[in-house]
C-alpha cells in the first residue's frame, strides 16, 4: 500500500444505526492485465460474494441479492469474537482444495445445502473460509466514502487471518506478475481496485477491474434440451438481459456432471411456460423453453460477430446471482502495460 498521512480517529457516539443490509460493488471487466502504482490487485476467487456484519454479539451474513446467508455458513459467526460491534466488511466465501486454491464443485455444495442438519453434514465435509477484502462500518461510522487506501489498512488493523477467516494482501504496482502468478496457479484471475477509490455500494464500476485468466461470465437459462444417452440434459440455452429485453447467447453442452445434470434438470422442469425467442435461429422443436430464474456461470473463449458464445463451458449455478444481473459485460481497456516483474501468490493455507 502506498504511504499515508498519519490521521487521528475520534469515535463519537452518533448515528450508530447500522444499514439493514449493502449490496456489495462490483467490478467491471478488463481487457488485458497491467501494471500501475495507482491500483492494489487482489486474487479473483471465484466464490460466494458475501457481505457479514457485526451488531449486538450477532453476526449476520447476507448475499448479492440481499438474501440472508447467515444459518448457511455457521463459520463465519467466529467473527462476533474478531471485530467491534457495528461493524460491516465484505467478503467472499471460498470452499479450498488441499493446496489452498478455489473448489467450485465443493462450494456448490455448501450452496445447495439449506436446512440445518444438511448445513451440519456438508460443513464438515466441506468447511467454508471467509475470505475479507473491505471495511464499509465499523463502530457504527460510515467507511463508504473513505478511499480504499483508507479502508484496508483499517481492516488490517482489525483482522487477522485465523481458523477460517483469511484476510487478504493485496500487491500494489505489479499487475501484469500477479497475474501471471494467479494464472500458472490455476486461479480465475485479479482483481485492480483503485487506491483512491471509495466503496459504492450496489454499483459496477471501473474503479474495480477484474481480469481473467478464463473469460466468464453469469448468464439466465431460458431453455434447455434434453436427454442425450444417458445424460439428462443435452445442453442449456442462456441469455443476457439489457434491462428490457433477454438475448439468446448460446447453448452450453458441456460442464455439467451428472449430479448437477439431476439437479438442474429438476429445476428446470418446474420453471415450464418460457417463451421462445422470436428469432430463427432458435426454431428447434427439442428446445424446452422455460422461465429465467436460475443463473449459471460459463466459460467461454469470446463473443462472435453475431453476439454469441464461442466453445462455452458450464461452470457452477449461481444462486446468488439475481437473472437481472446477467448483462453482457463491457470491456475496459487497461491503463497502458509496462515491464512485467515476478512476484508470489500465497494462498490460504487452512486447517482440513
Amino acid at each position: 500500500m502506498p504511504s499515508r498521512p498519519q490521521t487521528v480517529e475520534l469515535d463519537l457516539p452518533f448515528e450508530r444505526a447500522l444499514p439493514d443490509r449493502l449490496r456489495p460493488m462490483l467490478p467491471m471487466a478488463a481487457a488485458a492485465p497491467f501494471d500501475s502504482a495507482d491500483y492494489a490487485f487482489d486474487v479473483a476467487w471465484d466464490g460466494v460474494r458475501a457481505l457479514a456484519s457485526v451488531d449486538r454479539g450477532r453476526v449476520g451474513i447476507w448475499g448479492r441479492t440481499l438474501l440472508d446467508l447467515t444459518g448457511r455458513y455457521p463459520e463465519v459467526q467466529v467473527l462476533a469474537d474478531l471485530l467491534p460491534p457495528e461493524t460491516i466488511v465484505d467478503g467472499e466465501l471460498i470452499v479450498t482444495d488441499p493446496e489452498g486454491r478455489p473448489d467450485s464443485v465443493a462450494l456448490a455444495r455448501r450452496q445447495q445445502a439449506a436446512r440445518p442438519e444438511a448445513v451440519a453434514r456438508v460443513a464438515a465435509a466441506h468447511p467454508v473460509t471467509y475470505v475479507v477484502h473491505d471495511l464499509l462500518y465499523l463502530r457504527g461510522r460510515s467507511w463508504l466514502k473513505e478511499p480504499l487506501v483508507r479502508r484496508r489498512p483499517r481492516l488490517n488493523d482489525l483482522l487477522q487471518s485465523s481458523g477460517r477467516i483469511y484476510v487478504v494482501e493485496p500487491v500494489a504496482d505489479d499487475g501484469l506478475a500477479f497475474f501471471d502468478a494467479a494464472r500458472e496457479k490455476g486461479l480465475e484471475g485479479v482483481i485492480a481496485k483503485r487506491f483512491d477509490s471509495p466503496y459504492r455500494a450496489g454499483q459496477r464500476h471501473p474503479d474495480w477491474l477484474l481480469i481473467e485468466a478464463v473469460r466468464h461470465q453469469d448468464f439466465v437459462v431460458i431453455g434447455f434440451i434434453p436427454e442425450a444417452g444417458d445424460r439428462l440434459l443435452e445442453a442449456l440455452i442462456v441469455a443476457t438481459y439489457d434491462g428490457r429485453t433477454l438475448h439468446p447467447a448460446g447453448r452450453v453442452v458441456g460442464g455439467f456432471d451428472n449430479a448437477t445434470s439431476s439437479a438442474l434438470r429438476k429445476a428446470l422442469d418446474g420453471l415450464a411456460g418460457g417463451s421462445a425467442p422470436d428469432d430463427p435461429r432458435w426454431m428447434d422443436d427439442r428446445i424446452c423453453w422455460v422461465q429465467p430464474k436460475i443463473v449459471v456461470a460459463v466459460k467461454f473463449s469470446e463473443w462472435d460477430l453475431k453476439g454469441q458464445l464461442r466453445f462455452p463451458i458450464f461452470s457452477g449455478l449461481r444462486p446468488e446471482v439475481a437473472p437481472e444481473e446477467c448483462a453482457r459485460t463491457t470491456m475496459v481497456e487497461p491503463p497502458l502495460r509496462s515491464r512485467p516483474r515476478l512476484v508470489e501468490i500465497q494462498l490460504p493455507r487452512l486447517p482440513f
